[in-house]
């Protein structure tokens, strides 16, 4: 299967592609009040409504200054949508499907934690 890969806190991370919906930028996120400061905001991409998550705060980094011209990674996956802010987009990697639920993965020097959106949304849901 193909992950797709990010940097974030310090820390490589991975997404299984199929869930990733495009990478955008030029792309400003429409502020919300009330919410957690992981929360960016939120966009209107072709006529979808998707909630902007810094995915660095979101793993207890602090945010540092406002990021100019973010890449934004759209997620899709069943009926809900969620944008990703990650610190670097690094690519593409092919794992094997072991059919055993990996948490982690290892090439070379880097190590990737291994995520699938509804821990993301989980993770939002607890905050």
């Amino acid at each position: 299967m193909k992950w797709f890969t990010f940097e974030a806190a310090g820390e490589y991370l991975a997404i299984e592609a199929r869930h990733i919906y495009r990478v955008i930028d030029e792309v400003k996120p429409t502020p919300v009040p009330l919410v957690p400061s992981c929360h960016m905001g939120m966009i209107y991409y072709r006529g979808e409504l998707f909630d902007v998550i810094e995915v660095g705060v979101l793993l207890g980094q602090k945010r540092t200054t406002s990021k100019k011209n973010p890449l934004i990674i759209l997620l899709r996956w069943g009926h809900k949508r969620l944008a990703l802010v990650p610190d670097k987009i690094t690519g593409l990697i092919w794992i094997e499907d072991t059919r055993e639920k990996q948490t982690a993965y290892t090439q070379g020097e880097y190590t990737f934690r291994l995520l699938t959106p509804d821990e993301i949304w989980k993770t939002l849901s607890e905050l």
